[in-house]
């Protein structure tokens, strides 16, 4: 049965190991060998060591290298990319042990060789060129140790890098030697990377003989762990695409705008205004002299500019136009038209001295804008840590989906190895039954959490909604940020201290309190009662027709002025005393909710170290129980291997592995969702995060 091929290009974080060093040889690599003459970018003549230069060895049941190696990866990855060595080619070749049918192993020996060419090429710290790569499976052939042991069969389990003057070489090479034979103008070196954990014999290759048929693939299609068409995507770039597409932080940003627009709008009431009046009308003129009623005509073209002041009061000058005439043939008015600039000003004495309402309202539009910030501001902090909570789902589930592949794995090859054992008659049919109930439930799970895996997916896309990787693509995200696991320790008064600063909830809280503190002491004011002054003055002109009034315009005793007094106060003045009285009630409610925001932010902080304190101990007792989980599966299969037991203890101790390894990967990624949840109750973005200059705000400017 073809095996999955999923391997995480995450940097290979959390490796489903399935037992750590316990009995058997360990022979790590030495710190630095890859600096050595073989890999130094220095190297004599400008070569490397050409031929084999490193070897992974695998424990059972996986087909994806350990993170163990992910350094020295690294550096050979550094190195064939130097000028020197850019034309440099590589090939892969993939060993088992013998303990599986011919076929079965040359497939698992090509699956791991193409997952580990996966991980050179798309690992954004390695990145080599596909093409210069070869990976080739060559089953149990050419062991380096007798698989007669347990130490051997492990050292048999393993991929040699080998590298090659060009990839046409490679590949020629690859093609036409035997797999016991190196380059002749290649000087081969020892494997650098020996080293391995103790584990079981291999399940995933099983012995050899009659093969039962296989259970059914978990699923079809594409590998979520390790999609065709994938991005690879950082915690940061994916909040800044975040920050730049998410529709609801777009919806958001026109609030702040808006209300810089009431605020100009408010601004504008001292702003002058240009005015123009005009009227014609006809009436009956009964106090003329003359024996019948006529009817008089009296016309009026007004036009200036008015400017509102900021004592509270106003000024205009204008200039008057007017015509009057009787329409008699016995009477001939002199002065049909006047002509007459004029100066006309206003100002209150008591209420509204000052323009102390025009003030207020300016004030209390420019809290707003700060509300709408802190508004704003807050909804990017949440989505901030909405899509970090995403993404560490998602890499959970990528985690998830390898371990449930794993452990499905783990309990086919032990239903197959049963079928083997009942045909040779060692074994019963109850066994094999077992074996496959667990297989057919182990991939029920997996099922499930690929299921969970593609929701989560499209929940993060829906969050980015980057225009690269909208909800309706088809390209899948890989996660490359590692999780942190080493706990810091936060000082609980200082991260209390920082929240009280930043928290946007405060500051709005903050400026309310000041919004009712203006207000309450403008309702104060208006309980005083209407006192203003006015004075108008008109240089007048007058004359037979318009150009010989405008002719006699100037300052003289024919000229047209008033002033005068304007008062008004309710008797009781209850509105305003009422409306004083509501406000100072508003200001006081505004002291206390501050006070209940500060209480709740404390206590918001207070839940988030106590969420970062459990999960540290979370991660310790976890990773102990998989330590522990994984020791007794090797000793299980021990017992299982010579028949000193069923399966049933050793499916057991497989699902006891499985549920561990979940609970530490769920402990970790728990961890770093508490930290991105820290800076939210902080109020503050992650570091190399901004508002300013977000693409929303220069598009929609536009």
């Amino acid at each position: 049965m073809k095996r999955p091929t999923t391997q995480s290009i995450v940097a290979v974080f959390l490796v489903f190991v399935l037992v750590p060093v316990a009995g058997g040889q360990s022979d790590p690599s030495p710190p630095g060998v890859l600096k050595t003459q073989e890999m130094a970018h220095s190297d004599v003549q400008g070569d490397i060591y050409l031929g084999r230069v490193m070897t992974l060895i695998y424990p059972a049941y996986r087909v994806a290298a350990a993170d163990m190696y992910l350094p020295d990866l690294i550096q050979l990855a550094d190195a064939l990319k130097t000028e020197r060595r850019k034309n440099y080619g590589i090939v892969l070749k993939g060993f088992t042990d013998n303990s599986g049918s011919p076929e079965g192993n040359l497939e698992i020996s090509r699956t791991r060789a193409e997952a580990l060419k996966q991980l050179l090429v798309t690992n954004p710290a390695m990145a080599i060129q596909r093409d210069r790569i070869v990976a080739e499976g060559y089953g149990a052939s050419n062991p380096v140790a007798t698989n007669d042991t347990f130490e051997g069969r492990q050292k048999n389990r393993r991929v040699e890098i080998h590298i090659y003057s060009s990839p046409a070489a490679a590949r020629r090479l690859s093609d036409d030697l035997d797999v016991t034979r190196i380059d002749p103008g290649a000087q081969p070196s020892e494997p650098v990377l020996s080293g391995t954990r103790s584990m079981p014999s291999s399940v995933l290759e099983s012995s050899p003989g009659p093969q039962p048929a296989p259970l059914p693939e978990a699923s079809p299609g594409p590998e979520p762990a390790l999609p065709a068409d994938t991005v690879p995507l950082s915690l940061i770039d994916a909040i800044q695409y975040g920050m730049e597409g998410n529709q609801d932080i777009r919806v958001v940003s026109f609030t702040p705008r808006q209300t810089r627009e009431e605020l100009a709008g408010t601004e504008s009431v001292f702003d002058a205004e240009v005015f123009a009046d005009s009227a014609f009308r006809r009436d009956p003129n009964l106090q003329s002299s003359v024996t019948t009623i006529v009817t008089e005509d009296d016309g009026l073209v007004q036009t200036g500019i008015r400017k509102p002041l900021g004592t509270g009061g106003s000024i205009s000058t204008a200039l008057e136009m007017r015509y009057g005439n009787l329409n008699n043939a016995d009477f001939d008015r002199v002065y049909r038209y006047t002509f007459a600039p004029t100066l006309e000003i206003r100002q209150p004495l008591l209420k509204n001295v000052g323009g102390r309402e025009q003030r207020a309202a300016i004030t209390i539009a420019n809290y707003q804008v700060s509300i709408s910030d802190e508004a704003f501001r807050e909804k990017v902090l949440e989505t901030v840590t909405r899509i970090s909570r995403a993404y560490w789902q998602l890499f959970l589930l990528i985690e998830l989906v390898k371990i449930d592949e794993q452990n499905f794995d783990m309990a086919e090859e032990v239903y197959r190895r049963e079928s083997v054992r009942v045909a040779e008659g060692i074994s019963q049919q109850l066994d094999v039954e077992r074996a496959r109930s667990n297989a057919h439930r182990r991939r029920g799970n997996l099922v499930k959490t690929k299921e969970r895996f593609r929701v989560t997916l499209d929940q993060l896309k829906l969050l980015l909604n980057w225009s690269n990787l909208t909800i309706d693509s088809t390209v899948d995200i890989v996660p490359i940020d590692t999780p942190q696991t080493m706990v810091k320790d936060v000082d609980e008064q200082e991260a209390i201290d920082i929240a009280l600063k930043h928290r946007p909830e405060i500051e709005r809280a903050r400026q309310r309190l000041e919004i009712r503190k203006v207000e309450e002491t403008l309702s104060r004011h208006l309980r005083l009662p209407i006192l203003d002054v006015f004075g108008r003055y008109a240089v007048s002109g007058y004359g037979r027709d318009f150009s010989s009034a405008v002719d006699d315009t100037g300052i003289n005793d024919n000229d047209a002025w008033a002033a005068g007094l304007n008062f008004a106060y309710p008797l009781g003045n209850r509105s305003a005393q009422a409306r004083y009285r509501k406000k100072s009630l508003e200001r006081h409610q505004a002291s206390a909710q501050i006070k209940r925001v500060q209480n709740k932010v404390k206590q918001d902080v207070k839940e988030v170290l106590l969420a970062i304190m459990f999960a540290k101990g979370e991660i310790d007792s976890t990773k102990v129980a998989k330590d522990s989980a994984a020791r007794v599966v090797e000793g299980e299969f021990a017992r299982f291997e010579i028949g000193q037991t069923t399966n049933e203890e050793l499916l057991r101790a497989q699902d006891l592995l499985a549920a561990n390894s979940r609970n530490f990967v769920r402990a970790v990624i728990n961890y770093n969702i508490a930290l991105a949840e820290l800076s939210r109750v902080q109020g503050v973005l992650p570091d190399g995060v901004s508002i300013e200059g977000s693409t929303w705000e220069t598009n929609d400017r536009q």
